[in-house]
């Protein structure tokens, strides 16, 4: 009986407690009963053990550009390359990083994921942490395999190192090998060619394109075309006699005397040319940054 009216009493207790939207020690859930003057209920939802609400994984927006595995000077995750083929590329991309103080890099990826190339790589080289020293000095050569497209971008010191003619000599190098998926045979001239164009600005004279004989004889048609048309315009001054259009040189001044004259506008022609469009790939994304690239 004693057992009995003990029962009832925490009955009785835990009743109340809930009218007045008390919790219970050491629950993690608080049940707020009926508010006053109204049949509704309401439940607040349980914290964790941190005192946070449970919630996605926050979204990172440049989760896209960051690399798969650990950060390496080669970064193969289509898989282009033989282990061998990577462990000889990378050693001597280490070499040059370590002799010059600039980072020089090789990446290759599935996809672009939908951005342009330039903007992809660019984005590539800042969010994974390319580049030497203060100015992040640094040259990646990245090649999206899904979508047939690859460029090189350049930040700090690379800059110099590897201006606009200096990034024209490597396009003309590894683009064809890499239409002819020869991918090694590519990524190792670029290698070699960077250490050859780091040398250069290393002894203060960065790559400059070589004067080519085409310019001669561009130069020597220009020369005779101009010479043509100044002959041609002298030859011109020479006649004292030449076609006219009219007959006025024929009328005896003030022997007509004209009244009244008329401009009739009879129709006019437009002719609309369309602007090309650019869909070249090659050069930086931003001030930042330098580049070219293009398809294969």
């Amino acid at each position: 009986m004693k057992k009995q009216s003990i029962g009832i009493i925490l009955a009785a207790a835990l009743g109340v407690g809930s009218l007045f939207g008390t919790a219970i020690p050491g629950a993690d859930t608080l049940f707020n009963t009926a508010l006053p003057g109204t049949g509704a209920f309401t439940v607040q939802a349980a914290s964790n053990s941190l005192g946070e609400s449970d919630s996605e994984e926050e979204y990172d927006p440049y989760q896209d550009f960051a690399a798969s595995g650990e950060f390496s000077l080669v970064q193969d995750e289509a898989d282009l390359l033989t282990d061998e083929e990577e462990s000889l590329l990378l050693d001597k991309l280490q070499t040059l990083t370590d002799e010059y103080g600039c980072e020089v890099a090789v990446a290759t990826v599935e996809s672009k994921k939908g951005y342009e190339m330039n903007f992809f790589t660019d984005h590539y080289f800042d969010e994974n942490g390319y580049g030497l020293g203060e100015d992040y000095d640094g040259i990646l050569f990245m090649v999206s395999i899904g979508d047939r497209k690859w460029h090189i971008t350049t930040h700090g010191y690379a800059r110099t190192a590897f201006n606009d003619d200096g990034l024209a000599y490597l396009k003309d190098n590894v683009e064809p090998l890499l239409k002819d998926e020869d991918f090694y045979g590519a990524f190792d001239t670029y290698t070699d060619l960077c250490g050859d164009l780091l040398e250069m600005a290393a002894n203060g004279e960065p790559y400059t394109e070589p004067f080519s004989p085409k310019w001669i004889f561009i130069s020597l048609g220009i020369g005779l075309v101009l010479a043509f048309l100044c002959t041609m315009g002298m030859r011109a001054q020479l006649k004292s006699v030449r076609p006219q259009d009219s007959a006025v040189d024929y009328v005896r001044k003030g022997s007509m005397d004209v009244t009244r004259s008329n401009d009739i506008f009879l129709y006019h022609t437009v002719t609309r040319t369309e602007k090309p469009k650019d869909d070249s790939s090659s050069g930086g994304s931003d001030s930042d940054h330098g580049g070219t690239g293009g398809s294969f």
